[in-house]
């Protein structure tokens, strides 16, 4: 018997409700980054938050006191055991990571990993590989890629306005806050590398590292840096130099990128005009005559400085918006896991330069 248009009509009218069911969350780790994650998926209209997840009794009381729904485990298979939860916020430190992710997939849960992924190629590739055999999804917090002014970045850069890139140069530095089992490497630059592989599609081909550690760990004969420089050569004449650093006075988080006809200064710190386009640009001419040719002539062009309208809606808030998407069978998310393992492959090759002295060091390719 075929169903009456009335009743096609009230059928149809209820898929977009069952479509935009909620998932379950729980987030791993309350100390720094964990409450923000908890706070989002509180407020979020695709998350219900179920859980919080700490070994510390404090932690738990302090942050579960915001959200009395949500259940208090102090680890994540407590958490996990006799209850089905849908996505796992890991938020702890970075050498945990590998393993609460380990565990979640395991469990039927997908992950959003705190960047790095992991600490080694090796765990994020396994990670990567257990995803696949238990047909969950890894996600990792590259936060920035979600904000209004990296996206106007990306934009900008792929309609050709800059003309050809040339070159761009980061700098990440502020007073600390120092990590307990990474350097600053590892801790600021996931960032920078996020953005840079978001806006050019590709990671680099090589990577040079000049690090210095003045605070080396107490109890323990390892020393760490907290200021590095890094040179990564992309290819195409186009390179991207990092300055990180834990020991600044002051807090810098600006990012130059620059092209033959414009270049474009993103400045996080600024609290409406993050963006600025500056209609500037050079360029070489080299004349026919060999006596001419021994002078380069070089031509520059000043022109307008503009700062478009940018979203500045929490990145937060788009990212899980993005993850409940991808939930959904929608678009591969903005923050996978893949471009995940891609920034944790730069960013061991950085640390083996940087035990080389700074020596070249290729980037394998995934």
């Amino acid at each position: 018997m075929r169903n009456s248009p009335a009743a096609s009509k009230a059928k149809s009218s209820l898929l977009p409700t069952l479509a935009r069911r909620k998932y379950s969350a729980a987030v791993v780790g309350l100390g720094y980054w964990g409450p923000n994650l908890a706070r989002n998926l509180s407020a979020s209209d695709d998350f219900d938050l179920t859980a919080l997840v700490d070994i510390d009794e404090r932690r738990r009381d302090k942050v579960g006191s915001l959200y009395p729904a949500a259940g208090r485990f102090s680890s994540l298979a407590e958490a996990l055991k006799d209850r089905p939860i849908d996505l796992v916020c890991v938020a702890t430190p970075v050498s945990s990571h590998a393993s609460l992710a380990e565990i979640a997939l395991n469990a039927g849960a997908n992950v959003l990993v705190e960047k790095p992924l992991a600490k080694t190629t090796a765990e994020a590739r396994a990670l990567l590989e257990l995803s696949v055999k238990v047909k969950r999804k890894v996600f990792v917090d590259h936060t920035f890629l979600y904000t209004g002014a990296v996206r106007e970045l990306k934009r900008h850069l792929d309609s050709g306005a800059l003309g050809k890139l040339l070159y761009i140069d980061s700098v990440r530095i502020n007073l600390g806050l120092f990590q307990p089992d990474v350097d600053v490497v590892w801790d600021l630059a996931p960032h920078d590398l996020a953005i840079l592989h978001h806006l050019m599609g590709r990671g680099p081909k090589s990577v040079r590292t000049m690090g210095s550690c003045h605070t080396p760990k107490a109890g323990t004969d390892a020393a760490m840096a907290d200021v590095a420089y890094l040179h990564l050569d992309y290819g195409d004449d186009v390179t991207a130099h990092l300055h990180l650093s834990w020991l600044s006075p002051v807090k810098v988080r600006r990012m130059i990128v620059a092209g033959e006809k414009q270049s474009i200064i993103y400045d996080d710190l600024e609290p409406a005009e993050k963006i600025k386009i500056y209609d500037h640009g050079v360029s070489f001419q080299i004349p026919d005559d060999d006596e001419a040719r021994r002078r380069l002539l070089v031509s520059y062009r000043k022109g307008d400085m503009r700062a478009p309208n940018i979203s500045l809606a929490e990145a937060i808030s788009t990212e899980l918006a993005d993850i409940a998407s991808e939930l959904r069978g929608g678009p591969t998310a903005v923050a996978s896991g893949a471009d995940g393992f891609a920034i944790v492959r730069v960013l061991e090759a950085a640390s083996r330069s940087a035990s080389a002295g700074g020596s070249k060091i290729e980037v394998e390719e995934a």
